[in-house]
């Protein structure tokens, strides 16, 4: 299954793009420059979901079935690193790097996502709209949840090869991150959840 990233369309809190050329300085990383976002457009091309549930139903007038099941899902989703927006910091001779924004988009790797199993329902109602001899017409709606965090994340790109296992991270937080980002000290983190 093909699914469409939602990112806006421009990021406001990177640095500035590193230009290109024989003598290619970084003048400023800690000022940030509106800058076309890599995501935008792009799709997670490998997407897998799975649900064992069971399945409780009640019918009226052999017409109409109103439905609901419970269970547990679980999902793998794969796709170019441009479509998760990994983002890196190059070309600095700066020590530390607290203040520092990231310039690059890495955009050559690959991001796969492994999600744990958690709980998953749905409600529904199918039913027998018009007959005429062994033909019915019909319809079905369903509303369906289940919110599983990430299990484990795999990055593979050039200056970079990692897995992290229940990654953690922060929500609307801009650039520059806490400089205990992606320590087990960090605080203030959030589970990742799909």
């Amino acid at each position: 299954r093909v699914l469409k990233t939602d990112v806006t369309k421009t990021v406001d809190d990177m640095a500035a793009a590193l230009t290109i050329g024989s003598n290619a300085n970084v003048t400023n990383t800690t000022t940030a420059a509106t800058r076309d976002n890599a995501a935008y457009g792009k799709h997670i091309h490998d997407a897998e979901w799975a649900t064992n549930a069971a399945y409780l139903a009640l019918n009226i007038w052999d017409r109409f079935d109103v439905f609901c099941t419970l269970g547990a899902s679980s999902g793998y989703f794969k796709a170019g690193s441009d479509a998760f927006s990994v983002v890196g910091l190059f070309g600095t001779d700066q020590q530390a790097v607290a203040n520092e924004r990231p310039n690059v988009f890495l955009t050559q790797g690959v991001v796969e996502l492994y999600t744990d199993t958690s709980f998953s329902w749905s409600i529904g109602a199918r039913g027998a709209l018009w007959e005429c001899g062994c033909a019915t017409l019909g319809a079905e709606f369903q509303y369906a949840q289940s919110k599983p965090k990430v299990e484990t994340l795999n990055v593979f790109c050039t200056p970079a090869q990692f897995t992290v296992h229940k990654p953690r991270g922060y929500k609307n937080q801009a650039f520059p991150l806490p400089e205990g980002a992606g320590t087990d000290g960090a605080t203030d983190t959030k589970s990742a959840t799909i």
